[in-house]
């Protein structure tokens, strides 16, 4: 069995900026990340209190879905809205890239 990638990142927004944030994550920002060869879904929680707010991940089919040519060209060539939020929205952001060598179970919901 070949292990699924796994995006992890750790973020809180900018206050002020929580519509813009919201827009571009539910209008573009999924959508563009589930159209590049290789992504299979992502979620995205938000935390009840404390600090980072959002944890958002995506699962790939291979960790290596993540150095291809199609997500860096999405990387180095963001949208105007892309830019906007990552500039003036995203603060404290850690991100990772994990391998998941096996998973138990069914998921559903979200």
């Amino acid at each position: 069995m070949t292990a699924h990638g796994i995006l992890a990142m750790w973020h809180d927004c900018e206050v002020g900026r929580e519509e813009e944030y919201e827009v571009w994550y539910q209008t573009e920002h999924l959508f563009e990340r589930l159209g590049v060869p290789g992504f299979l879904f992502g979620r995205r929680h938000e935390a009840v209190s404390g600090s980072p707010r959002y944890f958002n991940y995506y699962v790939t089919e291979t960790p290596d879905v993540l150095t291809s040519e199609p997500y860096l060209a999405r990387l180095n060539e963001p949208t105007p809205l892309t830019r906007s939020v990552m500039s003036k929205a995203f603060k404290n952001m850690s991100r990772t890239v994990c391998r998941r060598p096996s998973s138990a179970g069914r998921f559903r919901g979200s």
